[in-house]
């Protein structure tokens, strides 16, 4: 997000491009190269070439004062100032950018953090000597990072850094700063039609598009992946994606990913690519960089707790996984990625519990969850976790069922089991299409089964239409409590 030669390097890689026509609106299509390392495309759809122009300053403006701020590549930035002193006063654009990428460490439980500068200054350092970081101490320093007190007064704009903490804004800063150009273009030219900004693949859009129908972006295949990746209608909103290449360290003959883990401080393996929808860029931009190091079960798991949030994530093997709502993105709905059909405000839900069982050999259990319709046809898979040869055998009822015929699909989270504890799974109503599953007669099935240990599997039976219903079902073999509900959400 910058303009001239300034580099601005980030996780996220140059994988989204932009699919629009020439039709009825007036558009005008602008590009930059060098801005924050990267390139910058503008598509203004507004009256004139003059009006255009003027939020084309707009932007580049707003992207030059940003990263002054922002960039840990300029000396003289006010955050490379901050980085060199233990207390300072900051301006409120650093403030908010620093708050945000400490709330998101929290969220993510420190899969995203932006205090990890000393951990990718010994990455840096181990390429240029040609040695291997040791894990062992690059772990200690990733604990201590972690647990090193950093004091923000949000009233006075003031913090206090230990020495620990060297500030590395790469996984948000990005977004932020598209967000803000957005905003300043607007601000400019009241009389805006719509407008597209794209610094490097990360994508923000608002208002009307060329073709008077929708934004439409595409989303390359990750390297992993086999085909041409997916398209996207994504109305206003924003899409950012991050991933492993093509950028790598190599030290000593040997290939290691340019991001790392602030869990550990070691490069991330397991994910090839991950890519979040969302309305700002920020949220898009970090949230894609945390998928990267989480567990793919709990990246999942958290942009399911989240509004109006999307991800599609990419594993190493090249299996696409999805979140509930990502099909009507790919389908070009621009409704509420809900079920049409429900009330309202209207959300079903199944919480259960994973209990702690005090034997020997204990082994995390496969889970299973799907809905079925009256005529046991399969509606949509709500959760799959296991090793992919063993729930396929162990949770026999789903495998007889569907199993056998169902392969990998895309909501299948087929990787990590599950430990114990209390979930929450959370159906939008749609089917694996994408399309709103009509109301009627439906049946629930969750199934658990654990490798020596036991075998459970629940059913219920439930109407969706326009009464709410709660179920609660007690402890078995395998889970704990359950309980399902169907009404307003909370």
């Amino acid at each position: 997000m910058l303009r001239s030669i300034i580099r601005f390097a980030t996780a996220s890689l140059s994988v989204c491009t932009l699919v629009f026509s020439s039709a009825a609106a007036e558009s005008h299509t602008r590009s930059h190269d060098f801005v924050l390392g990267t390139n910058l495309d503008l598509i203004i759809v507004s009256e004139t070439e003059a009006a255009a122009d003027k939020v084309e300053a707009s932007v580049m403006n707003e992207i030059e004062r940003l990263n002054a701020i922002l960039s840990t590549y300029d000396s003289e930035s006010e955050i490379s100032r901050l980085n060199s002193v233990s207390s300072a006063s900051v301006s409120t654009d650093l403030f908010t950018v620093l708050s945000a990428c400490e709330a998101y460490r929290e969220q993510t439980k420190n899969a995203l953090s932006c205090r990890i500068g000393g951990l990718l200054e010994t990455w840096q350092s181990g390429e240029n000597q040609g040695e291997v970081p040791s894990r062992a101490q690059l772990r200690l320093a990733a604990g201590e990072i972690r647990r090193a007190k950093l004091n923000m007064d949000e009233s006075a704009f003031t913090l206090d850094r230990p020495d620990l903490i060297q500030f590395e804004l790469n996984a948000l800063a990005k977004g932020y700063i598209i967000d803000r150009a957005m905003a300043a273009a607007r601000a400019a030219d009241p009389d805006l039609e719509g407008l597209l900004i794209n610094i490097g693949g990360d994508i923000k859009t608002w208002g009307q598009s060329p073709d008077g129908i929708s934004w439409t972006a595409a989303i390359k295949a990750a390297r992993s992946e086999s085909g041409d990746g997916v398209t996207l209608k994504l109305g206003n909103g924003a899409l950012a994606t991050s991933g492993r290449g093509p950028r790598y360290r190599d030290i000593g003959g040997k290939s290691f990913s340019h991001i790392i883990s602030p869990k550990n401080g070691w490069h991330v393996e397991g994910i090839s690519q991950a890519s979040v929808f969302a309305e700002d860029a920020m949220t898009a931009d970090a949230l894609a960089t945390a998928l990267l190091v989480m567990p793919l079960n709990d990246g999942l798991a958290l942009i399911e707790t989240l509004a109006d949030i999307e991800a599609r994530v990419v594993a190493d093997d090249g299996r696409a996984y999805t979140s509930n709502g990502w099909a009507l993105l790919e389908s070009g709905s621009d409704a509420a990625r809900t079920n049409s059909n429900w009330p309202n405000g209207y959300a079903f839900s199944v919480d259960f519990v994973i209990p702690e069982l005090d034997v020997s050999n204990y082994e995390r259990p496969y889970i299973a969850a799907w809905v079925a319709d009256s005529k046991r046809q399969l509606v949509r898979i709500l959760l799959l976790a296991g090793p992919e040869e063993r729930w396929m055998e162990e949770n026999y009822y789903w495998h007889r069922r569907f199993g056998r015929k169902a392969g990998s699909l895309p909501d299948a989270l087929s990787e990590p089991t599950r430990k114990p504890g209390q979930y929450l799974i959370q159906w939008d109503g749609l089917d694996h299409d994408g399309n709103p599953a009509p109301a009627g007669e439906y049946v629930l099935h969750v199934e658990a089964a654990r490798e020596h240990g036991d075998h459970q599997h629940e059913s219920f039976e439930i109407t969706l239409g326009s009464d709410p219903f709660a179920i609660e079902r007690q402890a078995g073999n395998e889970l704990g409590n359950i309980s399902v509900s169907f009404g307003v959400a909370p």
